[in-house]
């Protein structure tokens, strides 16, 4: 017993064998619209006829505004099963696709969250000195993550202003000099290194001078501000006629 089966996309009704929904399982193909449908669940009458025409299933009637147009397929062909479900694979090709460029981007973003923490923790003290409002979340950071913000430390924006090295009797002396911060931010307090050098320019003694030792109050120098440093010095070297003097670098040991 054939039945009338009716395209729930385009309305045209056709005939189907039992032949032809055992072989693909129930499901056929619109000859107007190619939509792929259940034909036992769109079925709208059933009834004996005779042995369907070689050359193939023709609608009976169209009740859309496309021409009615016979199924090129013969009666007898099956529909693959490859071609019954492709809208389905292709939905889940498409499907692992999208995730697969979740995945990447979820990477991407974690890796860029990556290098912009490991630029932080690395010009962190600085950040804290030319941006001061950002120093109470860069403060919170470094409590959770147990690092601890300090002064920058930029050679290039330190200058020593004067300086003098005079003797004062006994072999004590008494080094004096101004340093200057030249930066718009603050600074850390660096460290000094005294050279005694003969006629020739030549070291004879060196001996560096942390900012502690040179009676620097503070961790850092504030924005532009010069500091008078002093420190009593005792050295077996005078200076005579047979050594030029001294001369001074500030740097960050």
């Amino acid at each position: 017993m054939s039945i009338i089966t009716q395209c729930p996309q385009c309305a045209t009704q056709f005939r189907a064998t039992p032949q032809q929904l055992r072989a693909s399982e129930g499901w056929v193909r619109c000859g107007q619209c190619d939509q792929v449908f259940d034909a036992g669940m769109h079925a709208v009458s059933q009834r004996i006829i005779p042995p369907p025409e070689p050359d193939g299933i023709v609608p009976l009637r169209a009740e859309s505004s496309a021409p009615s147009v016979a199924f090129d397929e013969p009666a007898s062909a099956t529909v693959p099963a490859e071609t019954l479900f492709a809208e389905s694979a292709s939905a889940a090709a498409g499907e692992q696709a999208h995730a697969t460029r979740l995945m990447w981007l979820g990477a991407a973003i974690l890796l860029t969250l990556v290098l912009a923490a490991q630029w932080v923790a690395h010009e962190k003290n600085m950040l804290a000195a030319r941006a001061p409002a950002l120093t109470p979340i860069l403060s919170g950071i470094c409590a959770t993550v147990g690092c601890v913000l300090h002064p920058p430390q930029s050679p290039e924006f330190l200058q020593i202003e004067s300086s003098a090295y005079d003797p004062l009797g006994d072999d004590l002396y008494r080094l004096s000099l101004t340093l200057r911060n030249t930066a718009n931010w603050p600074i850390a307090f660096p460290a000094v290194e005294l050279t005694i050098t003969d006629a020739s320019e030549r070291p004879l003694v060196r001996r560096v001078l942390l900012a502690s030792d040179l009676g620097a109050r503070g961790e850092s120098m504030d924005a532009h501000s010069a500091h008078e440093l002093k420190v009593l010095l005792r050295s077996s070297l005078a200076i005579a006629p047979g050594l030029s003097g001294y001369r001074l670098t500030a740097f960050y040991p």
